[in-house]
């Protein structure tokens, strides 16, 4: 209505020209309404579009994906017989038994520093200087000088073949402060003030990542230095083995940085950090092998044994069907809704007299009737279920053909009469503990997947890979009526709403042409009484007189 223009209303004839107008226009509000109401339903049934569409492309870009490709049915498990590595298995690992023995186990260069105190005997904490540690009859005048002044070197090694670098320590370093210097190289280094000590590592595991403090190399100035820092250790030359300098006792305790060391199947492999992977094996070592009590020099093999991961492979053709058969119910239910024309959109008064609950299930019985004997929805159920309904025939070794269908592997649909309402074309495994109608049957599916795995993982991938390539021609773009990635007739839909929105604008435009006739007639009619009933007042006037 044109809220902006003033009309007059009975004031004179005293009539409800409100409701008249209203009475007079009601045909034309009535079509408004209804294409409103149409338009109400059709945005409705977009909505549940979008939602079947998110789930089709969530199914297609996910599991039907994954499931087309062979790979993904060669699932592999790998056990080994004591507790010295754990080991998993990827799809390439050879099936059958391997030996393992752990040489050695990876470990990260480490050096736990004496404790130490300040000259004077107290406790060293992380802001004390390297001054408060340096007794007088340490260094010589020239040596203290030096420290005061540019300081004195030591020498550092990080990484095996490294050349050594320099760490510059001054009189006024602060405990933190060499810690940081150290941390600049490349080490995880802090000092511990509760126990006195540097703790000083590699940041990686293995001989490459290790690190060496030169004592030899760092000269007799940085020697003292290394003593009062509680970094003095020597490293013997022929068998690399540490021990402690002159003069110094209870000195630090250095680990050296080495590889982990297998040996698989007779063969030695070498890796700096505990995790191996070798031929589809991964291996994380975590003990060393016993000796063998035959002969002390050997190690005691374990056995890894890798088998098909029927579990793996089982739940994922399980997974699927569960997320197909609750899409195709729900795909189903639509499209064999009952008719429901009795039931139109609610009026703003009619859902006023309603509770929420009376609003949400009558609006629920109009959604859901909104697919009904829809044709995309016919082609994309029959999509699916021709999809899954075929035979596809695949040769052995020996040049054997043998046709295969869902129902060789114990996957079926149930009986007419066994089924529920829409569940119809809902798969069931025999022997799926879950399933309440097949759970007693014998599990026909995990026996293939053990015995026959090749059938499967061409049976399925095939199967699967048809399906995908189906979805994939239904989700085309189709300029008119379809953009990509959709399974319906989006454009379509779109265009509908758009005619209908202007469809109603028209309508209103009309209404309101249409009472502004009737009240410009109204109007009209009221002045004229006003102006008659003013000239009757005039006469009577004067015939009084």
């Amino acid at each position: 209505m044109g809220t902006d223009r003033i009309r007059m209303s009975g004031l004179v004839s005293g009539l409800d020209t409100e409701t008249i107008v209203q009475a007079l226009v009601s045909a034309a509000s009535y079509k408004t309404t209804k294409l409103k109401n149409t338009q109400t339903k059709l945005e409705w049934k977009q909505e549940i579009w979008k939602s079947l569409n998110s789930e089709v492309y969530s199914l297609y870009t996910g599991k039907l994906d994954n499931l087309r490709y062979e790979g993904n049915y060669n699932a592999k498990k790998a056990t080994l017989d004591n507790d010295i590595a754990t080991v998993t298995a990827d799809n390439n690992a050879v099936l059958g038994s391997q030996t393992l023995e752990v040489h050695q186990m990876a470990t990260s260069g480490y050096l736990t520093g004496a404790s130490f105190t300040t000259k004077e005997g107290g406790s060293v904490s992380s802001s004390s200087l390297f001054g408060d540690i340096v007794k007088d009859s340490d260094y010589t005048t020239e040596e203290k000088n030096q420290l005061a002044a540019e300081g004195i070197n030591i020498k550092v090694r990080v990484g095996k073949n490294a050349e050594a670098k320099d760490i510059n320590i001054r009189l006024d370093d602060s405990m933190d402060a060499i810690a940081d210097k150290f941390s600049k190289l490349g080490l995880n280094a802090n000092f511990d003030a509760k126990t006195g000590r540097f703790f000083i590592a590699s940041k990686a595991s293995g001989e490459d990542a290790n690190f060496e403090i030169d004592y030899a190399a760092s000269g007799e100035s940085g020697q003292k230095i290394l003593k009062n820092l509680g970094l003095a250790y020597s490293i013997d030359e022929e068998t690399g083995a540490y021990g402690a300098v002159d003069g110094v006792t209870n000195g630090p305790v250095k680990i050296k940085g080495q590889n982990a060391k297998i040996r698989l199947n007779g063969a030695d492999f070498e890796s700096s950090s505990n995790t191996f992977s070798v031929n589809g094996l991964n291996i994380t070592v975590k003990g060393i092998s016993e000796k063998d009590p035959s002969d002390p020099t050997k190690f005691k093999a374990s056995t890894i044994t890798t088998s098909v991961d029927v579990d793996t492979i089982y739940d994922s053709i399980k997974d699927f069907f569960k997320t197909y058969n609750e899409l195709i119910k729900k795909m189903d239910t639509y499209y064999n809704a009952k008719a429901n024309r009795d039931y139109d959109v609610l009026s703003e008064d009619e859902k006023e007299a309603m509770s929420d609950e009376e609003v949400e299930k009558w609006e629920k019985t109009i959604k859901d009737s909104l697919l009904r004997k829809d044709d995309n929805l016919s082609n994309l159920i029959n999509l699916f279920k021709d999809g899954l309904s075929k035979n596809i025939n695949l040769s052995d070794a020996n040049g054997k053909t043998t046709s295969y269908s869902l129902s060789s592997f114990g996957i079926n649909t149930l009986g007419y009469f066994e089924a529920g309402e829409n569940e119809h074309g809902l798969y069931h495994i025999d022997g799926d503990s879950d399933d309440e109608s097949t759970k007693s049957k014998d599990d026909s599916l995990k026996k293939m997947i053990a015995s026959n795995p090749e059938a499967v993982s061409g049976f399925f991938s095939q199967l699967f890979k048809g399906m995908y390539q189906g979805l994939n021609k239904e989700m085309r773009f189709i300029e008119e009526t379809r953009s990509a990635m959709k399974v319906y007739d989006d454009k379509v839909l779109q265009k509908e709403y758009d005619r209908l929105t202007s469809d109603i604008k028209k309508q209103e435009e009309k209404v309101t042409e249409m009472e502004d006739h009737y009240y410009s007639k109204f109007t009209a009619m009221e002045k004229a009484l006003s102006k008659m009933n003013a000239q009757s007042s005039s006469f009577a006037s004067m015939l009084g007189q």
